[in-house]
């Protein structure tokens, strides 16, 4: 307890030094500009954060010794709430918190670092014995993909599988879909989605006799976006119709190989071929995505593809023959050894996500 209370001490007075330092040094905000205006928030509202992940460590020992009673509070909720601005909701989180981590003091002390909601999410599945992997996890790894890892896991232990999705759809799709929903009854247009969802299956299951259609890629199902447009390209910006497809990591390669130009006073037309690059090429993404339709790599996931990975890191095989297409969330399990074992690779990528967010 006396070394929570001084690291608590600690951070609250460097965040003090920070918020007075910012306050003292900044002009008045109605003669800052727009960047200066989102930094300085963003600053403070990370500091902030600090100051009530370590309160919320503190109450626990506050409510089991009646401190509070002692300074004139009839509850801990009022004692936090008028005190530290904490609602009850929160307060309430944190104490149930505290019985399920009496035995994992590494998930207790994370808390100061991390906050007790994405401490909560796998305070069920830690064990005394994995606590400490977990931390790892809660340190590294952002919430949505904590609360996916936690829904995964579960599924493991239970036997279960993924059965809530999410599907987005088009205009079109949205006409047809409503367009059948009226074909369920007389009541058919005062159902549910979901309830008409479930009807429209089941007819479709009884017409094909139980069977499975057998749906082979580019012959059966036509991608939505092949149907109107060439898939698009996760990371990619449209240009002029002169520059085509371009990202920031080919603009680079591009300026690079004409500062080279330009100091070796000769033209490249007929120098040695250019080096690999770490840019991917637009065709090969569009190869990449095409054996995902579109979507995410990972077993189950119904997300479109956001990131294009390396499985043999980059800086190992200078190669993209290994890469494939992640949502953000299982591209965070790949650098994080839930998917892939890690690299050193991929203890730099953690480190500078944690300076970034730091």
């Amino acid at each position: 307890m006396q070394n929570l209370q001084t690291s608590t001490l600690a951070v609250l007075n460097q965040s003090i030094k920070i918020i007075t330092a910012t306050s003292c040094k900044t002009k008045p905000t109605a003669f800052l500009n727009a960047a200066d205006l989102h930094k300085q928030f963003l600053l403070l509202g990370r500091e902030r954060n600090k100051i009530t992940y370590k309160l919320l460590a503190l109450l626990p020992q506050i409510y089991k010794r009646k401190i509070y009673e002692k300074h004139g509070f009839a509850t801990i909720y009022e004692y936090a709430g008028k005190l530290a601005g904490l609602s009850h909701s929160t307060v309430e989180k944190a104490l149930k918190l505290e019985k399920k981590l009496e035995n994992k003091p590494l998930l207790q002390k994370a808390i100061e670092k991390c906050g007790v909601h994405k401490v909560a999410i796998i305070a069920n599945l830690a064990t005394p014995e994995t606590e400490k992997m977990f931390v790892d996890k809660l340190e590294n790894m952002s919430k949505p993909a904590l609360q996916q890892l936690s829904k995964e896991l579960r599924g493991k232990m239970t036997g279960k599988i993924q059965t809530t999705w999410q599907i987005e759809m088009d205009e079109e799709m949205m006409k047809t879909f409503l367009k059948l929903k009226k074909t369920l009854g007389k009541f058919g247009s005062e159902l549910s989605n979901k309830e008409a969802m479930r009807r429209m299956l089941r007819k479709w299951a009884e017409m094909s006799g139980g069977k499975e259609p057998k749906v082979v890629m580019g012959e059966n199902v036509k991608p939505q976006t092949q149907a109107k447009k060439k898939q698009e390209i996760p990371g990619e910006r449209k240009h002029s119709q002169s520059e085509g497809f371009l990202n920031q990591d080919n603009k680079l390669e591009k300026q690079n190989q004409q500062n080279h130009q330009s100091k070796s006073g000769r033209s490249t037309r007929f120098a040695r071929s250019a080096p690999a690059s770490r840019y991917i090429p637009i065709a090969k993404k569009r190869l990449i995505l095409a054996q995902t339709n579109g979507g995410c790599a990972h077993p189950n996931c119904q997300n479109p593809a956001q990131i294009f990975h390396h499985q043999v890191r980059y800086s190992q095989s200078k190669s993209h023959e290994s890469v494939i297409a992640l949502c953000r969330i299982h591209h965070e399990f790949a650098h994080n050894g839930i998917t892939e074992n890690t690299t050193e690779a991929d203890r730099l990528y953690r480190k500078y996500r944690q300076t970034s967010l730091s």
